[in-house]
């Protein structure tokens, strides 16, 4: 009788500059690499997003595989012969979107002809800007994101001196509080597109919200479209990121999309330090994205990738090709 089969790898890379995050300071990323083997015997591969420990998500690397197993012994011998077919079957996972969205993944590849992709470039900087600018010279993003910490103030002013042309924007995290909101009103300029996530709790946009100058975003709070409607409904926010590990995969980012397009609600597509099996579905859904989005080339945190030539820079933009994995950089 014929059947699917999956097979767990894990792959692990220093980071080039340890990364600083008002939430944890990581050293390393380790990521879990899932291979779906289909009926026919064609092989697809999907990254997840997990960490090992639960200081960002309760799914954890071990937490996803234990519910990938689960899922997987019910749909062994299920012939998975449509798009709309998988996208049901692993809604059976909505419970579970890091797990739903390395599914996702997978499938999407199995239905669609991957392209090569070119997008604006969108750096991440977890302070230490100045080493930044040293390590990447000559390489200039369209936008600069930076890690909220207690002095974020002199990163702005070195921006605005230095580099006044590149787009910028904080990520908070949901760590402030209303005492921030006067020193952030201070960096209303034309090139300050958004401060993501400054609060964690509804309740806290509700009261603060209008008291900020700056276009707000939500992060940790998009946790899928409802949720996103909610916010929007009451007027709380200008965007949106959409990180597809959180929303359940590329099919409910694509559907998150649609929606923004279709309210005029902005958004950009968010990352979550990733290699270039990742990266290449976070570029295909920033294509169309309001600003740049959380895009880079493949040695931008590592040194070292399972995808091979996954993405290089060209002036502002960012080049992918079709994401090509090799198998013996994993460990089973």
């Amino acid at each position: 009788m014929r059947k699917n089969s999956l097979h767990f790898y894990r792959f692990k890379a220093p980071f080039r500059v340890p990364i600083r995050t008002p939430l944890i300071e990581l050293n390393e990323r380790e990521v879990l690499i899932v291979e779906w083997q289909d009926m026919n015997g064609s092989a697809y591969y999907g990254e997840c997003n997990a960490f090992n420990s639960d200081w960002y998500h309760f799914e954890t690397i071990n937490k996803v595989e234990e519910t990938l197993l689960k899922w997987f012994e019910k749909h062994e011998f299920v012939d998975f012969n449509s798009y709309p077919l998988c996208c049901e079957l692993i809604d059976e996972l909505s419970k579970y979107p890091n797990a739903r969205s390395v599914m996702s993944m997978i499938f999407f590849q199995k239905f669609h002809e991957l392209k090569p992709i070119e997008v604006a470039y969108g750096a991440t900087i977890n302070q230490n800007i100045e080493q930044y600018f040293k390590q990447y010279n000559g390489e200039l993003p369209s936008r600069i994101k930076l890690k909220w910490h207690e002095e974020v103030n002199r990163d702005i002013d070195f921006l605005t001196e230095h580099y006044p042309q590149i787009q910028r924007a904080i990520d908070a995290n949901g760590v402030l509080n209303y005492e921030h909101v006067s020193l952030l009103n201070t960096f209303k300029d034309e090139q300050f597109i958004y401060i993501e996530q400054p609060f964690s709790k509804f309740e806290d946009y509700i009261e603060h919200v209008n008291t900020l100058e700056l276009p707000v975003f939500i992060d940790e709070s998009a946790l899928n479209l409802e949720r996103i409607i909610q916010f929007n409904q009451q007027h709380l926010i200008d965007g949106v990121v959409i990180k597809p590990s959180r929303v359940g995969g590329i099919d409910k980012a694509l559907e998150i999309i649609e929606y923004c397009h279709e309210h005029r609600l902005k958004y950009v597509i968010g990352g979550m330090y990733e290699f270039g099996l990742s990266s290449y579905f976070t570029a295909y859904l920033a294509q169309h994205s309001s600003y740049p989005s959380d895009v880079t080339p493949s040695d931008y945190y590592f040194t070292e990738d399972f995808v091979v030539d996954s993405a290089k820079t060209d002036g502002h933009l960012i080049k992918y090709v079709p994401p090509i994995v090799d198998k013996d950089k994993l460990t089973k």
